[in-house]
């Protein structure tokens, strides 16, 4: 390894390059080639795979949206490199960055409530004297979980208010970034070859790939839910199931929703952790925002964009991921800080943390 994690930029080996080959998984590597070895590194190149099931999955759940008629939810969009730097503290970024993706659960989860609702209201009632009982029983406790699900969105952004040091008088923020979805790199051997890592970080380091597999899996399990739930209210609108079985289906759509909107958070809580035992305080906010999540949002060249924004439901002028479909995202490119990358393995670009396809 190239000198310590304080190393300043400055300070940096002058053999360290400038981001050049696109690596397999995606990312822009900042290596040290061999001149042997660099033929074989861009050999390794390839083109972006299709978006995952959970990358559509959250694209859906993370879509502008009205709760209540007369009521914006997206007046205000905050990027999170704007989230970072607006604080002036760097010591506050892990706190930051997991506030940050609290709000955007919360979202995830008043806009799968608010889903829920609509889905249930329309049911058709069957000829069975219970059934308008039970479906309205059924609706009445879906609009409580959307309320509760809005109760806990406002706290959450007023945190994050809190944190990010907002004017009280801007309308409450909307996270326009979007939290990870695909595989994480580490590069823990790499980067811990002479430093010490705590017990912390090497749980996170081997828990991530088991953490991104749930991911998958669980939208796996949304769909599937979501299309039993088809099925039943299908038979149960020709008589042949019972309005039972239409809420006991609701029930696990909703519960596999709601478990894959958590277990994106704390996917994403512990990435921000790993990245902050490794990026020091002189790394720029937005080569750390870029060790999150590849790609950050700008947004000192978009000041139109939250100001037009401030008017209207759906910002005019939308930011790149309200733009573009998740798999229309240009991959991640990290440039990473300078000490913290070691030397490559033979015939492999090395690149630094970043968010990789596997």
């Amino acid at each position: 390894m190239a000198g310590s994690p304080d190393l300043r930029a400055e300070d940096a080996p002058a053999t360290i390059a400038t981001p050049r080959e696109v690596a397999a998984d995606g990312t822009v590597s900042v290596v040290v080639e061999p001149p042997a070895t660099a033929a074989a590194a861009q050999e390794q190149a390839s083109p972006a795979p299709a978006a995952s099931e959970a990358a559509a999955l959250l694209g859906e759940l993370l879509q502008p949206f009205t709760a209540d008629p007369g009521r914006t939810l997206h007046e205000r969009p905050l990027p999170l490199l704007e989230a970072l730097e607006r604080s002036g503290d760097r010591a506050r970024r892990l706190w930051i960055t997991q506030a940050y993706w609290k709000v955007g659960a919360a979202f995830a989860t008043l806009r799968q409530a608010t889903t829920g609702v609509e889905r249930l209201e329309l049911v058709a009632p069957g000829a069975a004297v219970q059934d308008r009982a039970v479906l309205d029983a059924l609706v009445a406790e879906a609009r409580s979980e959307r309320a509760g699900a809005q109760a806990a969105l406002v706290a959450a952004q007023q945190e994050l208010v809190d944190l990010v040091r907002l004017p009280p008088g801007e309308p409450l923020p909307w996270p326009v970034d979007r939290p990870l979805v695909t595989a994480y790199q580490t590069h823990f051997e790499s980067i811990f070859a002479n430093r010490v890592a705590t017990g912390r970080v090497r749980a996170i380091n081997r828990s991530l790939p088991a953490r991104h597999e749930a991911l998958e899996t669980r939208a796996a399990a949304v769909k599937a839910a979501a299309e039993a739930f088809a099925t039943v209210e299908a038979e149960h609108a020709q008589g042949r199931l019972p309005i039972e079985a239409v809420a006991t289906a609701a029930e696990r759509l909703e519960a596999q929703e709601r478990k894959f909107i958590d277990d994106v958070r704390v996917y994403n809580n512990e990435i921000a952790e790993y990245v902050m035992a490794v990026a020091d305080f002189s790394v720029p906010d937005d080569r750390f925002a870029a060790m999150l999540i590849g790609t950050p949002i700008p947004w000192r060249q978009q000041p139109a964009v939250i100001a037009a924004g401030a008017t209207a439901d759906v910002p005019p002028a939308a930011t790149p991921l309200q733009q573009q479909p998740a798999s229309a995202v240009p991959p991640p490119v990290f440039i990473p800080p300078a000490g913290l990358q070691a030397a490559p393995p033979p015939l492999q670009a090395a690149p630094g943390l970043a968010p990789v396809v596997p």
